[in-house]
């Protein structure tokens, strides 16, 4: 763990400033045996988009390996160590086969488990083929999303299915994003809701609705078990109260309500805008791959744009680097507020206040988890209910408080009554849910 170090109190101290600190490796490098690697490996992670699966191979990094992703013309998806365990060419100039995938440079053969089905040029009473395997990982397609588990095999959990991700009438568009700078900072994010006042609305203009500038009554909430960390965030807006919940589920995991949400009427747990992963690619690469949520609910005033998701491309402002640098500068959005820490954020730099109370709590998470790992433990994980899903509490509920007293203290109180209810009802059935949110939250407001 990097300690804070003392920072100067004279102005015009750039002389004085600390230059020999480096980046906490307990929490930022990811690669093959670090400790914080090793805990990443024993979660499934997104690695790419299925529509990135074509006739020709895939070339992807992901945790410091060099990887090759591929669809045979069986249906299988194999994702593979990239050099070829005969001589080290890269399979990204493999051929697709109606079985795995064959070098080009000897013919080589190998299935989608790393099994080497063929070694056409050795003789044919060769059993150098039967002698080991090329590196692969299990794979799993899962709603335009291909995940890999790269872990230990003994330790590989069951893939998780988060409820939001089964939603009836829900529909989910994949999109995958390069971000030029360490996991960490990008994995942060959802758990600090004041950057969404100043960064979103009120530093330049308001990237979605103008009520996201109205600064929030905010409380976390560690998950049982340090399984993650979720937040309400409470603001009034004219006669509205407008409780939304953020989560992160550890490692990497997380959901924020919807992007373009409008507390102008009242909502009862209107569910996820997205649910998304932040996944290392290396030490200073991070790939955001996740899902858009569209149904009846979300985007009422009709902002959003299928047509503007998916790869390294996604509906809403400053998640990209597809803008000018001048565009970013005039109006930084996430991917400039994050990619702007450096390539590594050295925390030992940073002074953290109460804004930065989740970004706390995460990494403590992370600390816990990873040695928890390195004691030889596994890490904890949410249990599905009887559905057989993960139990999430992202969403949104307004409720109309007309006019009630906006004394803050008030505010948290009915924005810590709403997190309750939401979390107290997480083993019900999506429409059931939501049907006793509604209830429970406005018995709640009528006994204020």
């Amino acid at each position: 763990m990097t300690d804070q170090v003392a920072m100067p109190r004279e102005p015009y101290a750039g002389y004085h400033q600390p230059h020999d600190v480096r980046e906490d490796a307990e929490l930022t490098h990811i690669g093959p045996n670090t400790p914080c690697g090793e805990y990443l490996r024993r979660f499934w992670q997104p690695v790419c988009l299925t529509e990135q699966l074509t006739d020709l191979p895939l070339a992807l990094t992901i945790m410091g390996e060099d990887l090759v992703a591929f669809r045979d013309k069986a249906g299988q998806i194999g994702v593979l160590n990239r050099h070829c365990s005969h001589r080290g060419t890269s399979l990204e100039y493999g051929i697709v086969s109606d079985r795995g995938i064959r070098c080009c440079y000897h013919g080589w053969l190998f299935d989608v488990d790393g099994t080497i089905l063929e070694t056409p040029g050795e003789p044919p009473d060769s059993r150098l083929k039967d002698s080991f395997v090329h590196g692969a990982y299990p794979t799993r397609e899962f709603k335009g999303l291909v995940f890999v588990y790269m872990g230990p095999p003994g330790t590989m959990p069951e893939f998780p299915v988060f409820d939001t991700l089964e939603l009836p009438d829900n529909e989910m568009i994949p999109y995958a994003i390069h971000y030029p700078c360490n996991w960490l900072q990008v994995n942060e994010n959802p758990v600090d809701p004041y950057h969404s006042v100043f960064l979103h609305s009120r530093v330049t203009e308001a990237h979605f609705n103008v009520s996201w500038g109205a600064l929030p009554v905010v409380e976390w909430h560690v998950k049982e078990g340090g399984k993650g960390v979720h937040l309400t965030n409470t603001r009034r807006w004219k006669d509205y109260l407008w409780t939304r919940i953020n989560e992160w589920v550890a490692p990497n995991f997380a959901q924020t309500p919807d992007i373009y949400q409008n507390p102008d009427r009242e909502k009862f747990f209107v569910r996820a805008g997205l649910s998304k992963w932040a996944v290392p690619v290396d030490d200073t690469n991070t790939m955001i791959i996740a899902w858009r949520h569209f149904n009846d609910e979300l985007d009422l005033d009709g902002k959003s744009d299928r047509s503007d998701i998916g790869l390294n491309k996604v509906d809403f402002l400053g998640q990209t680097g597809a803008r000018s640098y001048e565009d970013g500068q005039r109006i930084p959005g996430d991917y400039e507020a994050q990619v702007g820490q450096g390539p590594i954020n050295i925390h030992a730099l940073g002074n953290l206040g109460y804004t930065d109370t989740g970004v706390a709590l995460l990494r403590r998470t992370l600390r816990e988890g990873i040695r928890a790992v390195q004691e030889g433990n596994d890490p904890p994980t949410i249990p599905p209910t009887n559905s057989g899903h993960v139990p999430t509490q992202c969403g949104d509920v307004i409720v109309n408080v007309g006019s009630l007293s906006e004394d803050r203290e008030l505010q948290a109180k009915i924005g810590r009554a709403m997190g309750k209810i939401i979390t107290e009802t997480e083993s019900l059935p999506y429409r059931e849910r939501k049907a006793e949110i509604e209830k429970r939250a406005k018995a709640y407001v009528s006994e204020l």
